[in-house]
């Protein structure tokens, strides 16, 4: 079946190729073509279903209307609900998105960020790894549009979106303290990320600030690649000390579930007995017939806010970075 083409639909409508390719190309306003014509040939190409040449329109262009989505585990429902923001949001400014995982490891950041360049996306919204500043130090080299989701370096200018998570951490801690928790232990992974270690001095001020010593026995550092396997040693030693320890705070979600079906199969008494608290959640927590708390992170207004700010540096190209941090829920 032959593809219908530009010229095909002129001939259609009696009129030149030109003002069909203007048309198309969302130029009719700029070329002062009623809106009636475009209206007609719009209607003429859907009947017709004229195909975009898409690989034509970014060198005719230079944009692709498309937005690279870089997240670091899209089994994480909170990386997956954040991806369905950004990408609700996305296609009301008119733009596609792209995504793809890198596991925590900035190996795979590298191999997706060379694939997108190579699909034009016009920018990038990126959760990073450890070890991926030397990636971001080259986007802003090259110029390249792009904004940091839910981590970012300090030491590197960036445009930037997250949420509070030092005074997240702290108010968790302190509602547990109020709450009457003495011996609060602190489940964290990949501790060298900054979001990751803002929510454990927010853990350390709160212990500080209402006379708790803090012990270094209640913390564990968790790696990302391991997680499975540390969360059963981490639980294991933390039993050991059961008797002294109230409360169990997980920093995000997904230790929160691993430690708790680890619980639930080893030792339901204790989980019985122990308060659980966690800075992320799962929508199904309340459904648990278990005391877990947790803050809730405004997903939906990181998603709109990031790609509001991508838009507008791909669009608008300021150069200005701007950090903008929202509070979380608890």
């Amino acid at each position: 079946m032959k593809k219908v083409s530009l010229e095909d639909i002129s001939k259609e409508l009696g009129v030149s190729k030109t003002l069909v390719s203007f048309v198309m190309n969302g130029r009719a306003k700029e070329q002062r073509i009623s809106d009636e014509m475009a209206e007609k040939v719009l209607k003429k190409a859907k009947e017709m279903g004229y195909e975009a040449n898409y690989a034509a329109k970014v060198l005719r262009t230079g944009k692709s209307d498309t937005i690279g989505l870089i997240i670091a585990d899209i089994s994480n429902t909170f990386f997956a609900k954040l991806a369905r923001s950004i990408e609700n949001n996305a296609q009301k400014h008119k733009y596609n998105v792209i995504y793809g995982s890198t596991d925590e490891d900035t190996r795979n950041s590298v191999k997706l960020i060379e694939v997108l360049k190579k699909k034009n996306v016009d920018g990038l919204i990126i959760s990073p790894s450890i070890g991926d500043q030397k990636i971001i130090k080259q986007l802003n080299k090259e110029k390249i549009p792009y904004v940091l989701v839910d981590r970012y370096f300090p030491e590197i200018q960036s445009d930037v979106v997250v949420v509070n998570n030092f005074q997240g951490s702290y108010d968790i801690i302190n509602r547990a303290i109020e709450q009457g928790s003495k011996k609060i232990a602190f489940l964290n992974f990949n501790a060298e990320l900054v979001n990751m270690q803002d929510r454990f001095k927010g853990y350390q001020q709160a212990l500080k600030d209402a006379g708790i010593p803090y012990e270094e026995k209640l913390v564990k550092n968790l790696n990302f690649s391991n997680m499975d396997k540390e969360i059963e040693t981490a639980m294991k030693e933390l039993l050991s000390i059961s008797p002294t320890i109230d409360t169990i705070y997980f920093s995000n979600n997904q230790l929160m579930l691993l430690g708790v079906k680890y619980l639930l199969r080893t030792d339901k008494e204790f989980l019985s007995k122990v308060k659980v608290t966690s800075f992320d959640c799962y929508e199904f927590m309340d459904l648990l017939d278990l005391p877990i708390s947790y803050g809730e992170q405004p997903i939906k207004e990181i998603g709109k806010v990031a790609v509001d700010l991508i838009v507008d540096k791909i669009e608008n190209k300021h150069t200005t970075p701007k950090i903008i941090t929202l509070p979380i829920k608890n």
